[in-house]
């Protein structure tokens, strides 16, 4: 067999140089001196669907398990390019080599991985790797063992990218991974490696819970819900990282019972909370950027403490440069300004002297377009002295190169719905539904890109949804309701449908239909009582109760998804679940015990009407009375200049008004009914400045 071979002899010369100088560097170390040498190369094309098969290129192995299962310890596998629909498990030290990322493709055929490996010294290297199951530990690679090497591999619609279980010592590097319930998972584990890599459209770009000791350098995380989260983890390095455009309800880089934290040299843009810190302790913050962040550059919470923010550039965040509460901090060196406010912080110790306000007179107490706000009550801050000019040298030593990772995410359904009924045209759409929307059912039409309401919904989709009484020629929004049992019985988290019909009687005077699933269309369940749970946590009870697991389940991309339970990451919150933006979160008593003066029902009515706002793409970037905690504080110049905003939208209203503003009420208002954007939630985009 001779094909690609030109092309095959050249790579192959660079590689065996590559992994003789591997395999050199690893007899340096200790751990690795038991490994044999190089022994040779095996050879894998799907294309050989005849045979012979014995690993040579004239005969090489159809299948890549073949080739494992010929290998010892040392040896590569060739892969030439070509689908490969396996569940590989590779138990020796070898080398997989793809010979093109984009065209060398393992497909899981959504199993619980498409590559397992429980041998040490393992390199997977220039593969795409696609459809897990959709189950809690299901992957594209699992790694169970140490000292492996994942470089130049892009990794899409799994649960989890790659799932690096309890093991030591790996290295991912320059590898790609979108549309993932998340990135990377570092479960319990101790010295890995992140370097070059790129998270986009995933609920979680790097998920790091209970592991230590981890270095994540020059990765880009862009349309998440969260880019970086770590939990319970310490010894942690983030250098020179970017984090922009994630959701503008969760943020940039989420740290939870954290400790010993270093982020250096990096640009976090907006996003909803730049980073956010709760309960962490030692956390280093040094020469980095945040600003264009929605809701705060910094936020810290939660009995934080020994936060050092040194030389950082905090600036033009939309409400908060830096937002402090119960926590105790220290910045110095820093040039906070052009924020709503510089600083908030409450109940809290901060010392925040030698820093630049955007003024030589210091922080003001007044709302100011250019100087630093600073507002704090029942606390102890110390801000002077302050610098009397800018510090020139504070901020990351780099920009963000924007075209660096050519990344295109296909919003299309990767498995069609299918639809019972004879279909004459082979159009998709049955014929019966094509004679009731007056379409011709011998005539080939394009239903697929079809959508003549403009409602996101395309004539497949609706055809789909026929059973639910929607229209190809009238707006529909569909939302699944799901609530966890509630621990006092007569508080339940289940909306009622008196309240649910306020919400519909928004949308119909709008010309609007909005389905509500509260268990009559399908969906709609109980889950079992659970309490304070994380956003992981989260992630994964969307996967489980809307997904069901399943990574083509129809209802995905039709519905919006509402959780409501008694506690969750946050009081309320539009959150992403798989790859965009179509949840939110409602915590029915955590949103009680803050708002004892409406009732349970208003609280749960009022916050979903708000959440769905954000997945129909409402957001802070189009109207600053949107989201705007100070709008809501008396006699502010923010209270004043958004009052007639009359909508849900506006914290002021949440919970006394079910329904978006439609621009009349005067100055400060916003026309939210005629902004709705019925794609977001399946084509979501945080792009800013916005065109």
């Amino acid at each position: 067999m001779n094909k690609r071979l030109t092309t095959l002899l050249i790579t192959l010369v660079l590689l065996l140089t590559i992994v003789n100088m591997t395999v050199m560097s690893r007899q340096l170390e200790p751990e690795n001196t038991t490994l044999p040498p190089n022994k040779g190369t095996i050879y894998v094309d799907d294309d050989n669907i005849d045979g012979p098969w014995d690993g040579t290129m004239e005969h090489p192995y159809q299948y890549i398990q073949d080739g494992v299962v010929a290998a010892s310890d040392g040896d590569i596998i060739y892969v030439f390019s070509g689908e490969y629909y396996e569940n590989i498990v590779v138990d020796k030290s070898i080398t997989l080599f793809g010979e093109n990322r984009k065209d060398t493709i393992i497909d899981g055929m959504y199993r619980e991985y498409a590559i397992h490996v429980v041998e040490n010294c393992v390199t997977i290297e220039q593969f795409t790797i696609r459809n897990s199951g959709g189950y809690i530990n299901n992957a594209g690679i699992k790694l169970d063992s140490g000292s492996n090497v994942i470089r130049k591999c892009t990794i899409y619609r799994t649960k989890t990218g790659a799932y690096v279980n309890g093991t030591n010592d790996n290295e991912i590097n320059n590898c790609t991974f979108h549309t993932n319930g998340e990135g990377i998972y570092l479960r319990s584990s101790n010295g890995n490696k992140v370097t070059d890599c790129y998270f986009g459209h995933n609920a979680l770009g790097l998920n790091i819970g209970g592991s230590n000791g981890i270095e994540i350098t020059d990765c880009y995380a862009q349309t998440n819900g969260i880019g970086f989260f770590f939990n319970n983890s310490s010894n942690i390095e983030v250098l020179q990282c970017a984090a922009y455009n994630n959701n503008d309800n969760e943020g940039g880089l989420f740290l939870n019972y954290c400790r010993n934290i270093d982020i250096l040299n990096c640009i976090v843009s907006h996003n909803g909370f730049g980073i956010k810190i709760a309960d962490c302790s030692n956390i280093y913050i040094s020469h980095s950027n945040l600003f264009w962040n929605t809701h705060a550059g910094i936020s810290i919470w939660e009995d934080s403490k020994d936060i050092e923010i040194i030389n950082c550039e905090i600036t033009e965040n939309f409400r908060f440069g830096i937002y402090v509460e119960n926590s105790k901090c220290n910045l110095v060196n820093n040039n906070i300004y052009s924020s709503l406010f510089g600083m908030y912080s409450e109940q809290s110790l901060c010392d925040a002297m030698n820093n630049w306000w955007g003024s030589p007179l210091g922080p003001t107490i007044l709302e100011h377009e250019k100087n630093g706000r600073l507002f704090f009550k029942s606390d102890k801050i110390q801000f002077f002295p302050w610098l009397f000019k800018k510090i020139e040298n504070a901020g990351s030593s780099w920009e963000i190169d924007y075209n660096r990772y050519n990344v295109t995410i296909n919003n299309s359904r990767y498995v069609e719905i299918e639809l019972p009924g004879a279909d004459s045209d082979n159009d998709r759409i049955p014929d019966w539904w094509e004679e009731k929307w007056g379409y011709d059912p011998v005539i080939w039409n394009d239903h697929k890109n079809l959508d003549p309401d403009e409602d996101g919904l395309n004539n497949i989709e609706e055809c789909f949804t026929d059973q639910w009484n929607s229209s190809p020629f009238y707006d529909d929004i569909f939302l699944e309701f799901d609530w966890v049992k509630a621990q006092d019985p007569d508080a339940p988290n289940k909306p009622c449908c008196k309240s649910i019909s306020k919400m519909t009687s928004a949308f119909e005077k709008h010309n609007i239909t909005l389905h509500v699933d509260n268990g009559n269309l399908e969906g709609g369940e109980e889950i079992p009582s659970i309490l304070n749970f994380s956003f992981a946590d989260l992630r994964d009870l969307y996967w489980n109760y809307f997904l069901h697991n399943d990574l083509n389940n129809p209802r995905k991309g039709i519905f919006h998804y509402c959780l409501v339970c008694d506690y969750g990451p946050g009081p309320g919150f539009a959150f992403v679940g798989w790859d965009h933006l179509d949840s939110f979160d409602i915590s029915a008593q955590m949103l009680q015990n803050n708002q004892p003066s409406f009732s349970r029902e208003q609280l749960i009515i009022g916050g979903s009407i708000h959440e769905l706002g954000h997945t129909l793409g409402l957001f802070v970037d189009d109207h600053g009375g949107n989201d705007n905690t100070v709008a809501t504080w008396p006699f502010t110049l923010q209270w004043w200049k958004y009052q007639n905003y009359k909508s849900c939208m506006n914290y002021r209203y949440t919970y006394r008004i079910i329904d978006y503003s439609d621009g009349t009420h005067g100055k400060g208002d916003f026309n939210d009914w005629g902004n709705l954007d019925f794609t977001f939630f399946k084509n979501t985009h945080f792009e800013w400045p916005k065109d």
